[in-house]
């Protein structure tokens, strides 16, 4: 017999936001993950958006002002942070000046263009906004400039995932990650409510893989 397989790290975050769903701290939570990738990136933030759309299709829209809006939070901390300690954070972060040099000239060439451009990618524009801050561009400017064209990349990619979930299953990793949480959804496990009702009879919650929560009721012998 073999030893079951240790999730990933990854799956086991998205199980947690996946169950979470429906709590109100769902959005913030997901939020923590695009605002601390400019420092501390923990889980690529494409992969958890489009995951997160497949599984919770109605909510594209939320999740992706959720994600914008981290994004340019997370953009004004960084470069207020940077311009505030200097050289510091930049040798931790970003390994210094000198290896934000090529994107420091394309700052210093092309303006805030080049910010925008950058930030169309699927990622978040970690390094160049590490460039903007080291070129003296003020924090509150790089932060508008990200959200205001990160919502095209990111809706673009929340939407693709919720209405056309099929071609991101093309993609085995995706795909690995997505059936791992449907699994984890249509396990047998149950709980059951502590408090018996009449005649011995125990109520036993279900979850099905539409996240809803059914009640059962059984009766003991």
């Amino acid at each position: 017999m073999t030893a079951p397989e240790h999730p990933s790290r990854t799956v086991r975050v998205l199980r947690r936001l996946d169950r979470a769903a429906h709590q109100r701290w769902f959005l913030p939570a997901v939020g923590v993950f695009p605002l601390s990738d400019y420092a501390a990136p923990v889980l690529p933030n494409q992969i958890l958006l489009t995951t997160l759309a497949v599984l919770h299709p109605r909510r594209w829209g939320a999740l992706t002002i959720t994600f914008v809006t981290a994004a340019g939070l997370g953009a004004l901390a960084v470069a207020a942070t940077v311009q505030a300690t200097d050289p510091w954070l930049l040798d931790t972060l970003g390994g210094g000046p000198d290896a934000l040099a090529g994107v420091t000239g394309q700052i210093r060439r092309y303006g805030l263009w080049a910010l925008a451009a950058l930030a169309l990618l699927p990622w978040p524009p970690r390094t160049a906004v590490l460039a903007c801050a080291l070129a003296g561009i003020p924090p509150w400017v790089i932060a508008a400039v990200v959200m205001a064209v990160r919502p095209l990349p990111v809706a673009a990619m929340a939407f693709t995932a919720a209405k056309a979930p099929h071609l991101l299953r093309r993609f085995p990793r995706v795909d690995r990650l997505l059936t791992a949480v449907e699994a984890d959804r249509t396990s047998p496990a149950a709980t059951y409510d502590p408090t018996n009702g009449p005649n011995g009879a125990e109520r036993q919650v279900r979850r099905r893989p539409d996240d809803e929560v059914v009640l059962t009721r059984t009766t003991s012998s």
